[in-house]
């Protein structure tokens, strides 16, 4: 058995560092939440987020911005009230439908804690823009120009060809589906340990993506290649007025993903089709649809080739180190 294997295998729940079945006595003393909580990777995210919004604090007061639509987190305490009700249900020994409370209960509670991460690197996201690093863009197109990939000559030979520009447009939509539809799948499959290591993993990636295109920043290839000017209207205008400095509002309401290097679409690509691979009869589909949602995020998501490579490259460094730890802690907890 080697390193990856003996971390997480498909029929164990991993709880507090230890390896319990499914169906165990162990594993049913707690219900389906308490199992996601107690999980060793959970709590590095919260700890993750914590971090987070005190980055996102600091960020804001140093460089003078202003936060705006706390009404969507506002929003979502009668969802917090359905999970606490769900969970609740689930509680009830006698009641013949409280596993289904207890799946309801995990998919709607990380749902929530989904869009919290989301809206945390956005704010992280967009203060990292108005720090003003400059800008690599010339340097990420001779890198690709070296690879032998010509950004305007590919989106171009896709422009004149509409349906599969159309079906690299829908897959690149797929990112929000598959990031909602995981976490649902993984509680219906009581995957308690890689549901853990999915949240930790989504909200790594994305917090290290964020930190990284602060000092490397990049507009897209769009802008770069004077297909879309900088102020026209479109899903990255916010760019330049947040380097500009007019643009000193971040409205959570209406924000855009301006991240280039590296690319959270190819990141989490790599990411999903990790977390899915004990969901038999899913994770083909999963591979399948992700690796054509890669290659869509170069016209779809304004990426140059080294963003794609770069995002490939740090969701596998993040779940390398992921397993790292899961390996240490268990050899801890049990060194013989």
């Amino acid at each position: 058995m080697n390193e990856i294997d003996a971390v997480t295998t498909s029929g164990t729940l991993r709880i507090a560092g230890t390896a319990t079945a499914p169906g165990s006595a162990a594993g049913a003393e707690l219900p389906l939440l308490g199992r996601l909580f107690v999980q060793p990777n959970f709590r590095l995210l919260l700890a993750l987020l914590a971090g987070t919004l005190i980055l996102d604090a600091i960020a804001l007061c140093s460089l003078d911005l202003t936060l705006t639509g706390l009404d969507r987190v506002v929003l979502m305490t009668p969802v917090a009230g359905t999970v606490a009700l769900a969970h609740r249900l689930s509680l009830k020994p006698a009641s013949s439908s409280k596993r289904l409370w207890g799946k309801v209960s995990v998919s709607i509670f990380c749902l929530c804690l989904l869009t919290v991460i989301s809206l945390a690197a956005v704010v992280l996201q967009d203060a990292a823009i108005a720090a003003r690093f400059s800008l690599v863009d010339e340097r990420l197109a001779q890198i690709d120009a070296a690879l032998g990939f010509h950004w305007p000559s590919a989106y171009l030979w896709l422009k004149a060809h509409p349906r599969t520009f159309e079906v690299l447009s829908l897959c690149y939509q797929f990112h929000g589906l598959q990031a909602t539809m995981i976490p649902v799948l993984l509680a219906c499959a009581y995957r308690m340990d890689d549901l853990a290591d999915y949240l930790l993993l989504f909200g790594a990636t994305v917090v290290l993506a964020v930190l990284i295109s602060m000092t490397i920043p990049a507009s897209n290839p769009h802008i770069y290649f004077r297909l879309v000017r900088a102020y026209d209207a479109s899903e990255w205008s916010q760019f330049a007025t947040l380097r500009d400095g007019t643009q000193r509002v971040i409205n959570l309401s209406d924000n855009q993903g301006l991240i280039s290097l590296p690319s959270l679409h190819a990141a989490h690509a790599v990411v999903f089709v990790y977390v899915t691979r004990h969901l038999r009869g899913w994770n083909v589909g999963f591979a399948v649809v992700n690796v054509v949602m890669t290659i869509a995020a170069v016209p779809c998501g304004g990426h140059y080739l080294v963003d794609i490579l770069a995002g490939i490259a740090l969701a596998l460094v993040v779940i390398w180190a992921l397993r790292r730890m899961s390996l240490r802690r268990n050899l801890a907890l049990h060194p013989s």
